[in-house]
Order: C-alpha cells, then structure tokens, then sequence
C-alpha cells in the first residue's frame, strides 16, 4: 500500500478522536527538527490542540473500553492455528497494560500541563488569529528568545506527559488498520454504494488510490449503509463529480 493514496473516515467517535490525536502527534514530530522561534511556536500550538481534545472527561472511559474490546478480539485470534502465539501474547499484555494505566491514573490525561502559567496564557489567546505576539504576553516573548537548548528540553519534558495516550492512539489505530478486509471495487461514474452489516462492529473504513489519479472520495457511512462518490479536485471552483469509471479498495476495519 505504499504507492497508494489512502482515506480513512471513522465510523466512532474514540476512532475520529484517535485519528486527530495521530496527526497533531506527527506535526509535532516534524516540528521537533525546527529549533527556530517559528518552529517552537508550531509545537506549542500544536501541545495546545493536543490539550483541547485532552480536556474531554470522558477520554479515559472510553478508550479503556476500546482497548478492552480489542483485548475481547485478540481472544479470538487466539483460537486460529495460523497466529503467532508470542506475538500475540505480547499485544496482549500491552493492551491490558495500557487499559490499566487509564483506568489507575487520577485526573485527566496530561492535567500537569494544565497547571503550567505560560500553557494556561497560550491557551486563552491562541485561539485570536495572529495574537502570541509580544504585545499579547510578553512572558511567551521572553521564553523564546531562551536558547535552542532550553526550549528543547522544556518542550520534550511536557511532550512526555503524552507518552501513554500516544501509545494508546498508535495500537489501537495500528490494530485497526491491519486487522482490515481489503476489498477491489469499481465506481461506475465516480460513484459507488453498498449495504453495510449493522452487526459486523465497523470501526473505520480506508478507500485507497492510485497516486496518479485525478480525483478524491468523499465518503458517506451511516449504520446501514456506505457510499463514496468521486470528485475531480479544484482548489478554486465547487469540485465536480468525476464521471469515468475508476476503480479502488475499500478497507473494511473491524474488530
């Protein structure tokens, strides 16, 4: 799949969660190799954004009951005489570990940084288009013009308090994802629908392309049902719908 364009759409709101998580924890792995003041204003932009989804008082739960069907599943594989049974004895442990680390820790995940002046500050402000400048806190002014070094460690030493969430995000999307039931399906001028089993326990759908062809899907799922329609991409113009045959593969995740 690697010389494949994929598009993954959530089918819940913990997969639609981790799949936002996953993004802002690569922009900030990106951002990690600027040491200029713009880069560390990207990251702590992006710290922020990880925070926001943090705040939900229901995380926790929730992806502790996700690690735990997941879990409910790996039973299952279990009985197959083609598993790796090492293999599957090690995610087996991790995901009890990382379900016990939610539900043992106390507060929400990442309430140090919440308790942290400057975040705090950043947090009120960043939402203005543009503020963060001097003028706006001139506390934020003073810790950037601190050396690179400084900066770095400040920011690494935060980044850590996202360690287990991170984790839990990585294994259950990576579950997920190669667990998939890889499907060839053809649109019939760009558009294309089918029946879904309401007990089949979808998780995320993946449409994939070829690099080279001119359109994109938008997809639409509902309990019952899954269409994608093609459309040719124009940055400028209301997108038209692409009216050639094309074909493509859908990913069917579930656990």
């Amino acid at each position: 799949m690697t010389d494949t364009t994929i598009y993954d759409q959530p089918l819940n709101e913990m997969i639609r969660v981790c799949l936002r998580l996953e993004q802002l924890f690569q922009q900030i792995d990106h951002q990690l190799t600027d040491t200029s003041t713009f880069g560390t204003r990207s990251i702590i932009h992006s710290v922020i954004n990880v925070l926001q989804i943090l705040d939900r008082p229901d995380l926790k739960a929730k992806l502790a009951k996700e690690l735990s069907q997941l879990l409910t599943s790996l039973i299952r594989y279990g009985h197959s005489p083609d598993v790796d049974v090492d293999k599957l004895a090690k995610l087996k442990l991790q995901l009890e570990s990382l379900s016990r680390g939610l539900i043992d820790s106390s507060g929400k995940i990442g309430y140090r940084l919440r308790d942290i002046e400057l975040l705090n500050t950043l947090r009120l402000h960043l939402a203005t288009p543009g503020s963060g400048c001097s003028f706006d806190i001139p506390l934020y002014h003073h810790w950037l013009q601190q050396p690179t070094q400084i900066r770095q460690e400040i920011i690494e030493n935060w980044l850590s308090d996202f360690e287990q969430i991170r984790t839990t995000v990585t294994v259950v999307l990576d579950f997920i994802r190669k667990n998939a039931k890889i499907e060839h399906k053809t649109a019939i001028h760009g558009f294309y629908q089918e029946l879904l089993d309401p007990q089949s326990n979808l998780r995320m759908i993946r449409v994939g392309l070829t690099p080279n062809m001119p359109t994109y899907p938008e997809i639409s799922l509902g309990r019952h049902f899954l269409s994608v329609r093609f459309h040719i991409p124009d940055i400028e113009k209301r997108p038209v719908q692409y009216v050639e045959n094309l074909s493509f593969w859908i990913g069917y995740c579930q656990v």
